[in-house]
């Protein structure tokens, strides 16, 4: 027997509340006292023990995954590893609680190979582009193929998941665009938004909605309603600060109309943001500032403006990005604009194009802010055409949002959006995940629209490219870090890969189907140690490309480099049972081995169907009974007798 006393002089901060550590059992259990005060709720947080609150005194509420249950004195609470949780005190009085965990390993992994369950029905949503061109590869690699591949694989999996996007129209980077075409804003907002449609398509790209905010009537009125819930919100306030001015023409400068050194980072950076580093600037601030419209040094002035008290958001952004299990890219983004202290950034701008900022007179709504709003209008806009009834100004706790983006965005998305939903939607508890990607370069460079340095979607989209384009892309995306690409480099996964590879197996294969089976699958026979393993291998793939698709291991690079690897074991494998005379004495063993080689040929298809979707449904429609409308739950031998012809498959792409 072993006897502790407990003491409040040992309680500590731990998950934004006070602990106590009671002591550590033998067998790798531990106890703790905890205690909430009125009003207080504890940091999201997930861990891989198996944990128990037993509730001593008070009452509150504890929110996981799978939502949220009141808990009062004698409640005992028990968490699965993983199982992200907060325990927060409603009440008038300390909840106090003894936390019960202990370790179980083959539990922690059974949890963390499983797939999370869905809240309810998922919008995905992607970077809204700026229509002030088209889109080029270095676009295309990452936020709008990742969007893609994860809707389709969820739509597999009998998710309810949308792939929305738009054009974001009233960006300052159209009015560029419109000076230096010399016409205007409106105009190439509508040409460019066609053209990015356009794109969309022949990428095979699925856009549930597509907004144009310039072309929607009600958009800048619900954007309207949502301006002025900020400016009578507390955190938001009208004041005269500091802003840099052309010297010459003493126009406001932001955005693309100034460029400088960032002044977190120091490198290169443009007007509001640093694409280096991320953080946001206030263009005053930028390092050797220069204006797009003198040659002259931009001087510093002042103006009135809307700014939003970011600081004042620091505990709900973080407690936000907790929960959300955002990559460390962002948190590292947010602790470096925590370091700063105060800080306000305005929410409107002196422009002449945007939606104009009501009681702010010669001012727009900066687009960052109008982006956050337009996400949930995006929502009400597919309701129409779902039947739905789903409302931007009555955001639902069941909606879970997942945006797909460039690094560049982060501060927009992950850190100012969560700010400005808990201003104007104090009840709503946004579950929003990230998924980041960064700059892809071409031949080295960064891919430029505005001056041109760039491989155009429609320059290698065709029918016939498509998916090699895609997994060229899925390939060399830049996931983590930069990648580059070269027109050679795809050219080689086109020759080399694809048809150098994948299709010669793929002809090799329906060649001896056809002369020996009359274009039928065989029964299997005598299976070799050979043929188990690689029916192993097929499932062993199978899941692998599960895991890799979904939310928490999502890898578009991983799942092409996983796609050409289970193709080049095929490859082996028919090569090592490749001896006409064993055939002939061993048909049996033979059959096994063709059989099995079907079978694997119809899991590539399903597999790739949110990779590859036009190369994997004219694969699976060449073999009888195979769908890509759902996932595969498991590698199913194909039945004998069905229909296996590639001809129709090998033609296409001859």
């Amino acid at each position: 027997m072993r006897k502790f006393r407990f003491s409040q002089t040992a309680l500590y901060r731990a998950f934004g509340i006070n602990m106590a550590t009671l002591v550590t059992g033998s067998a790798g259990m531990g106890f703790s006292f905890g205690t909430v005060p009125p009003g207080v709720t504890s940091d999201p947080h997930r861990h891989d023990e198996i944990e128990a609150f037993v509730i001593l005194s008070g009452s509150g509420k504890t929110r996981t995954d799978l939502g949220e249950v009141s808990v009062e004195a004698g409640d005992v609470i028990l968490l699965d590893p993983f199982e992200a949780h907060v325990l927060g005190n409603d009440g008038n009085e300390n909840l106090n609680f003894v936390d019960v965990y202990w370790r179980d390993g083959e539990a922690a992994l059974d949890v963390a190979a499983r797939d999370a369950a869905p809240r309810g029905p998922i919008f995905v949503f992607s970077t809204p582009p700026t229509p002030n061109g088209d889109l080029h590869l270095g676009h295309i690699s990452g936020p709008y193929l990742g969007a893609d591949v994860y809707t389709r694989f969820l739509r597999m999996k009998g998710v309810e998941a949308y792939h929305l996007t738009g054009s974001d129209d009233y960006q300052s980077y159209v009015a560029t665009r419109a000076d230096a075409d010399q016409s205007t804003p409106a105009k190439v907002a509508r040409h460019y938004a066609d053209e990015i449609r356009a794109t969309f398509a022949l990428l095979d790209c699925e856009v549930h909605s597509f907004l144009s905010t310039m072309r929607d009537d009600a958009y800048a009125e619900f954007q309207a309603t949502c301006f002025r819930s900020l400016l009578s919100s507390t955190a938001v306030e009208l004041r005269e600060s500091a802003a840099l001015f052309d010297a010459v023409t003493g126009q406001y400068l932001y955005e693309p109309d100034v460029s400088g050194r960032c002044p977190d980072c120091g490198e290169p950076a443009g007007g509001n943001i640093c694409e280096e580093c991320g953080a946001p600037n206030l263009c005053h601030d930028l390092g050797a500032a220069r204006s797009r419209q003198s040659a002259e040094g931009p001087v510093v002035g002042s103006v009135r403006r809307a700014e939003l008290a970011l600081d004042r958001h620091y505990d709900n952004i973080d407690r936000h990005l907790r929960a959300s299990g955002a990559p460390a890219r962002i948190m590292d983004l947010f602790a470096r604009l925590r370091q700063r202290g105060d800080f306000s950034v305005p929410i409107t701008h002196p422009s002449d194009w945007g939606l104009p900022a009501e009681g702010i007179p010669g001012q727009v709504i900066w687009a960052s802010p109008e982006m956050a709003f337009s996400f949930l209008y995006n929502i009400q806009t597919l309701a129409r055409s779902q039947g739905r009834d789903w409302n931007a100004a009555i955001p639902s706790n069941d909606w879970q949002i997942v945006h797909f983006f460039g690094f560049d965005n982060s501060f927009s998305l992950a850190l100012l959006c969560p700010a400005l939903y808990a201003e104007v939607f104090s009840q709503w508890r946004p579950s929003i995940r990230y998924h980041v990607n960064e700059f892809y370069l071409l031949d080295g460079e960064k891919f430029s629209t505005s001056r041109g340095h760039a491989i155009w979607g429609k320059e290698v989209l065709n029918p016939k490219m498509v998916d090699v384009v895609r997994l060229h892309l899925g390939l060399t995306r830049p996931e983590g870090e930069r990648a580059n690409f070269t027109l050679n480099a795809l050219r080689r996964t086109e020759h080399d890969v694809f048809r150098g590879i994948w299709l010669n197996w793929l002809d090799a294969l329906g060649q001896e189907i056809a002369q020996l089976f009359n274009g039928r699958v065989p029964d299997a026979g005598d299976w070799s140690p050979a043929d188990r393993a690689f029916f192993a291998r097929i499932e062993t793939y199978r899941a692998a490309m599960e895991r890799t698709y979904s939310d928490d291991g999502f890898s578009v690079r991983r799942a092409a480099a996983q796609a050409c690897d289970f193709v080049r074991e095929c490859v082996s494998y028919r090569q090592a049972q490749d001896y006409a005379a064993a055939r002939r004495l061993y048909p049996a063993r033979n059959r096994t081995s063709l059989a099995l080689q079907t079978t694997a040929a119809a899991i590539l298809a399903q597999t790739l169907a949110p990779l590859m979707p036009r190369f994997a449904s004219t694969l699976a429609r060449a073999i009888g009974g195979v769908s890509t409308e759902t996932w595969p739950q498991s590698v199913q031998r194909l039945a004998p007798d069905t229909t296996f012809d590639l001809r129709p498959l090998l033609v296409f792409y001859a």
